[in-house]
């Protein structure tokens, strides 16, 4: 399969989790923080288009990764008005991910896909840990998130080795 617009595709997952590791867990008094400019361009981009000579299969993959988007975008709007919490937008950004991966065939091309998976959830660890300390969000979230980095982590391998 060709490539989709892998950097637009995986950068809406990385906004998510980035911007949800930044922001308080609760769903009372919650203290939003404003997305900068950069956020809100990926979180605003437009689906992939699926196009008449796509493949069935291509085509249902396209469909389901734009609504993986498209619930994104919606819970990005919940939490910003209180609704929903960290854990959901974490949860939202996996199924996102696991849409974007299953667009690519080639080994090559997954790989690739899940390394810049594997960049957004360490520089999100780390962001999550910074909050645990300040006590801005649970423990809970962050070994979720932890769970979630390590999954990624042995799919890449998986991808790596899969040839040897």
């Amino acid at each position: 399969m060709h490539r989709i617009g892998s950097k637009r595709q995986w950068s809406c997952a990385l906004a998510i989790i980035l911007w949800a590791s930044g922001v308080q867990n609760s769903l009372h008094a919650q203290q939003v923080s404003k997305l900068s400019p950069k956020v809100m361009a990926l979180v605003n981009r437009s689906p992939l288009e699926v196009k008449d000579d796509d493949a069935p299969l291509v085509r249902l993959k396209k469909e389901r990764f734009n609504a993986a988007l498209k619930e994104a975008k919606a819970r990005f709007d919940l939490y910003d008005r209180g609704f929903t919490r960290i854990p959901e937008l974490i949860e939202v950004g996996e199924r996102l991910f696991g849409a974007e991966v299953d667009l690519y065939d080639k080994p090559d091309d997954k790989a690739q896909v899940l390394q810049q998976h594997l960049d957004v959830y360490s520089e999100a660890e780390a962001n999550l840990e910074k909050q645990v300390k300040e006590g801005l969000t649970t423990q809970a979230d962050l070994e979720r998130l932890r769970y979630d980095k390590l999954s990624v982590e042995i799919d890449l391998f998986n991808v790596k080795n899969a040839g040897r």
